[in-house]
């Protein structure tokens, strides 16, 4: 099934450069109109007219020296479209779990969970990616999809909850998130095993096709060095 959509669209909301200008021209403009008036007054065309010759000038100066800034803008989100509504739906999970992981990780400064949460987040966007692209894996990840991935969630959720209480934490509280710090650890390598399982029958497909090739170039005499020697060329003696 050929999907309508790049993998990469499928998990993380795409980003487009803008360039969004600088309002400094537009006052300018609307400073000279005003400074004109009060010193000359509009009282004749030709007034009107140089006080408009003025503003174009001042506006494009102005325009060369604030040119305005880069920013990277988010582009709205294309819902997706398979065909298969179950398989949408499970798209779409994987776009708002990929979403809240960095966010909680925006919210971290803990330097070793954060790195920690950049790994599961791509494990994570790259399971969905199978996913997206074989439905038949999606039965075989229900658990995943249903209890592991949620609970993960959860877990970030309620970190993110007690480390916001800063000085006041309890031992209690800090044995907590020292708690949720090695269960992330241990979520990681989880994912990344389920993430080579989905990969997995790829696997014995290439192996099979590799094989079913080497068999075939042995059987018309074409793995030896000397089968592929130019025509012009002669071998010693």
């Amino acid at each position: 099934m050929k999907l309508k959509f790049t993998l990469r669209e499928a998990m993380v909301k795409p980003m487009k450069t803008v360039r969004r200008p600088s309002v400094a021209p537009v006052y300018s403009v609307a400073a000279v109109w005003l400074l004109y008036t009060l010193l000359f007054g509009l009282h004749s065309v030709p007034q009107l007219l140089l006080c408009a010759a003025i503003s174009a000038g001042v506006f494009l100066l102005m325009k060369a020296a604030f040119p305005g800034k880069v920013v990277q803008v988010e582009v709205p989100e294309t819902p997706p479209d398979t065909g298969d509504a179950e398989l949408d739906e499970v798209i779409l999970q994987g776009r708002d779990a990929v979403r809240r992981i960095r966010k909680f990780n925006d919210d971290i400064p803990d330097k070793v969970l954060s790195a920690s949460l950049l790994d599961l987040e791509s494990t994570i966007a790259k399971i969905f990616q199978q996913l997206a692209a074989d439905k038949r894996q999606v039965k075989r990840c229900r658990q995943f999809l249903n209890y592991y991935l949620p609970t993960t969630l959860r877990l970030l959720e309620r970190y993110v909850q007690l480390q916001s209480l800063g000085m006041d934490r309890g031992s209690d509280v800090s044995e907590a998130m020292d708690k949720i710090r090695r269960s992330i650890a241990m979520i990681q390598k989880a994912f990344r095993k389920l993430l080579d399982s989905l990969f997995a029958p790829d696997l014995v497909d290439i192996n099979a096709e590799i094989s079913v090739m080497e068999q075939m170039l042995k059987s018309q005499g074409l793995t030896g060095q000397d089968d592929f020697t130019d025509e012009g060329e002669t071998t010693d003696g």
